[in-house]
C-alpha cells in the first residue's frame, strides 16, 4: 500500500473582520501533530475568497461560512456629486453602492487654455466635457465690444468670440476676419467730414474707409 504523505507544517488560511465578515488577509496557520489538524485562530477560515476582486469590490463571508461573496465597497474612495461636480461625504457601508446622484468617478481634469465644464451622463454613467463660457470674458464681432456671457453650457453663439480685440490707436478700430478667426486692426474715421475738389461733401460712416 501507499503511504499517505505528511501534512505540511503549515498552511495559508484567511481572516475576515468580526462585524463586516470582510476578507483581511492571509494568514498562516500551524498543524496540530497530535490532531493531524491545522489549528484555526477565531474569525479564520480555510476557504479561500475570490481571487480576482474588481475595483471597489471585497470578499465578504457568508453568515454559515460556507462561501465567499463578492460585494461592493465604496468606503475608502471619494464621492461626487453628479449635479454639482463636487465632493460629497462618503457615509456607505460595504456592500452599498452610490445613491443616483453620486459617483466614485472622478471627473476629468478641466484645461486651462478652454473654458470647460464637466457634465454627467447618466446614460453612459461617465463624464463629458463640454464648452463652457458663462464666467468668460465675451467680445461681440460685429463690434469690438464687450458683450453679456452665455447662461447656458456649450459652444458660443457666432456672433460672439472669447478672443479679446487688440488695442487700437486713433483713427483705428478692431475688426472681426471670419477667414482667419481673429482680429483685424483697420483705419477708422466714422464721423470725418471732407469736401471733393468739386466741393461736394462728404462724411465717413464706415471703418476701413480714408479720407482721400
Amino acid at each position: 500500500s501507499t503511504d499517505t504523505p505528511p501534512l505540511p507544517t503549515s498552511k495559508d488560511a484567511y481572516s475576515f473582520d468580526e462585524s463586516t465578515r470582510e476578507f483581511l488577509g492571509r494568514v498562516e496557520v500551524f498543524l496540530s501533530p497530535l490532531e493531524s489538524t491545522y489549528f484555526l485562530p477565531r474569525n479564520v477560515v480555510e476557504l479561500a475568497p475570490p481571487a480576482n476582486l474588481g475595483t471597489n469590490q471585497s470578499a465578504r463571508l457568508r453568515d454559515d461560512g460556507s462561501d465567499w461573496d463578492t460585494v461592493p465597497d465604496y468606503r475608502r474612495c471619494m464621492l461626487w456629486d453628479t449635479g454639482t461636480c463636487t465632493p460629497v461625504a462618503n457615509t456607505l457601508a460595504l456592500g452599498e453602492t452610490p445613491p443616483p446622484n453620486a459617483t466614485a468617478e472622478a471627473p476629468p481634469v478641466l484645461s486651462q487654455d478652454t473654458p470647460l465644464a464637466n457634465i454627467w451622463d447618466s446614460d453612459a454613467r461617465a463624464w463629458h466635457q463640454v464648452a463652457d463660457y458663462r464666467r468668460a470674458m465675451v467680445w461681440a464681432k460685429a463690434t469690438g465690444e464687450r458683450a453679456a456671457s452665455p447662461k447656458d453650457h456649450g459652444a458660443l453663439p457666432d456672433t460672439l468670440t472669447a478672443i479679446e480685440p487688440p488695442v487700437v490707436g486713433a483713427h483705428q478700430a478692431a475688426q472681426w476676419n471670419a477667414q482667419h478667426e481673429g482680429w483685424d486692426i483697420v483705419s477708422d474715421y466714422r464721423g470725418v467730414i471732407y469736401w471733393t475738389a468739386d466741393g461736394v461733401r462728404h462724411a465717413i460712416t464706415e471703418i476701413g474707409i480714408q479720407p482721400p
